[in-house]
């Protein structure tokens, strides 16, 4: 029933003219947003169910998700304030660092869960992960290890490298990174301040049971839309982690720069 409501609420803009705010976001009335999302993966209102039984990482109030029509419709309460990706450049030094120290809380909070699911590459609940990086497709995976993630990137890497450069970025990979919960798209755009206080952390469609340099490749791959704030970014995406995974983002660098597409 609340799918079919959605459904002719939806058509009801198409005709009349409806603005949507970015992508898949519509505005609903009483302070509400309705997300449009693919029924595939696991429901958006699941992870962020999980994330807020093991954490105290802000995140949007879920009014209800259902599937129907071939979408996942998915209700939430309006978050207040301002994307970081809108006001990165008009920080201080002292705000962005504050910033960056509550994503860095995140970040540890995320990673002291423990996957049910061993050494699996996947999702929250042990199938197949949405992942931009790999594919835009739909859901890949799940992998059994690192190993077989890795060879999952270096697959899609394949028609873009000779022999010889496949082979010298597989001796590259490692298989020895511990498997840590990750949100999978901390980018700016899914980060709501008000001043120098993280309100919401948006976006959890990508989040999985992911090797433990994941989530620093991903957020390097996310600068701001606004060039003159990216190397803001960058050097804010250092301070999130304890660990230096420098080699890794400039191994999967080297396996994205003939890539035609998000990356």
């Amino acid at each position: 029933m609340l799918a079919t409501v959605l459904q002719l609420y939806l058509w009801f803009r198409r005709c009349f003219g409806g603005k949507r705010r970015r992508g898949r976001i519509v505005d609903l009335p009483f302070g509400l947003l309705l997300k449009v999302a693919s029924p595939k993966g696991v429901p958006e209102s699941d992870v962020i169910g999980f994330v807020n039984r093991h954490t105290s990482i802000p995140t949007p109030n879920v009014v209800a998700s259902v599937d129907g029509y071939g979408r996942r419709f998915f209700v939430m309460k309006r978050v207040h304030g301002r994307t970081l990706e809108s006001v990165l450049h008009t920080l201080d030094p002292a705000q962005r660092a504050k910033i960056a120290q509550q994503l860095h809380s995140f970040v540890s909070q995320l990673r002291s869960i423990k996957s049910p699911h061993g050494s699996s590459i996947c999702a929250l609940n042990g199938e197949a992960l949405i992942d931009s990086r790999i594919t835009t497709c739909g859901p890949v995976g799940p992998f059994v290890d690192e190993t077989a993630f890795n060879d999952r990137l270096l697959q899609t890497s394949a028609p873009f490298k000779s022999k010889a450069d496949l082979a010298e970025l597989r001796s590259r990979m490692r298989a020895t990174h511990a498997i840590v919960f990750t949100h999978g798209d901390i980018a700016p755009r899914n980060i709501m301040v008000e001043g120098d206080t993280v309100v919401a952390l948006l976006d959890w469609q990508q989040a999985g049971w992911h090797a433990e340099h994941w989530e620093f490749i991903k957020a390097k791959w996310c600068p701001p839309d606004l060039h003159s704030a990216a190397e803001l970014w960058d050097s804010m995406v250092e301070q999130l982690f304890d660990k230096d995974y420098t080699p890794e983002w400039l191994l999967d660098r080297d396996l994205s720069d003939d890539i035609v597409g998000g990356y």
